[in-house]
């Protein structure tokens, strides 16, 4: 049985989702036979891993109720209804002394944690982020204070952070508390842009199965995949 801890952030309000979110908290947005929640926790228990966390907040009383009757031994941490990201992972974590990993609610991939894991200790990072590469469908362009055109590429390929990250249980030591209270997922951003310029985040690159499940059109695409000619446990 694996130590770590994982942290599914759970709390979002799901607005892009529209009627799909108005009664559930999106979690429990079901994509082929199950809900997001379950893919997600029958993943991570596939690979050794038991210590589950959900950070709840938008419709936690459902959430709770469904866990409840699932697992009896996923924890729930409530920071607050309009808590941002990083608040409740912060909330979530406090008193625990060994390295964790953080997933987004609407993320699904097939990311094998214990090289995660290892490659971040290599790292002696304070923070690893997973990113995957992403065709843009548009030209990139840039151009000077004159307007004139400096650079111009057709559809580059990008990297782009998937919502998996790991920490280690210093990493608040580096973060203010004005920081850590910001909403949303502004936070977030602001601390990994402090941890970048002190050379503490390391990149754990990825190129397996990912669905973000963010919106109606993701949904509806993650379901025309999972359970027909994908399985995601």
């Amino acid at each position: 049985m694996k130590k770590t801890n994982i942290y599914i952030l759970c709390g979002g309000k799901g607005k892009r989702m529209k009627n799909y979110t108005k009664k559930i908290p999106k979690p429990l947005v079901k994509v082929g036979k199950m809900p997001i929640i379950e893919h997600k926790i029958k993943y991570y228990k596939s690979q050794g891993f038991r210590n589950i966390v959900c950070c709840v907040g938008y419709k936690a009383n459902k959430l709770e109720n469904f866990l409840k009757k699932k697992y009896k031994d996923i924890t729930l941490s409530y920071a607050g209804l309009n808590s941002g990201i990083l608040k409740r992972i912060y909330f979530a974590s406090r008193g625990i002394n060994s390295t964790s990993i953080i997933t987004y609610g609407d993320t699904l991939a097939k990311i094998n944690l214990n090289d995660l894991l290892k490659k971040h200790k290599k790292s002696k990072s304070l923070m690893s982020l997973v990113v995957a590469p992403i065709k843009n469908p548009f030209g990139v362009v840039k151009w000077n204070s004159k307007n004139k055109l400096t650079f111009f590429e057709e559809k580059p390929t990008l990297n782009h952070f998937i919502g998996y990250a790991v920490i280690e249980p210093n990493i608040f030591k580096h973060l203010k508390k004005n920081i850590i209270n910001l909403k949303n997922g502004l936070g977030m951003v602001k601390a990994i842009q402090l941890l970048v310029s002190k050379k503490l985040i390391n990149v754990y690159k990825y190129k397996g199965l990912q669905l973000t499940i963010n919106s109606v059109s993701e949904l509806k695409e993650a379901r025309s995949k999972i359970g027909k000619y994908i399985t995601f446990s």
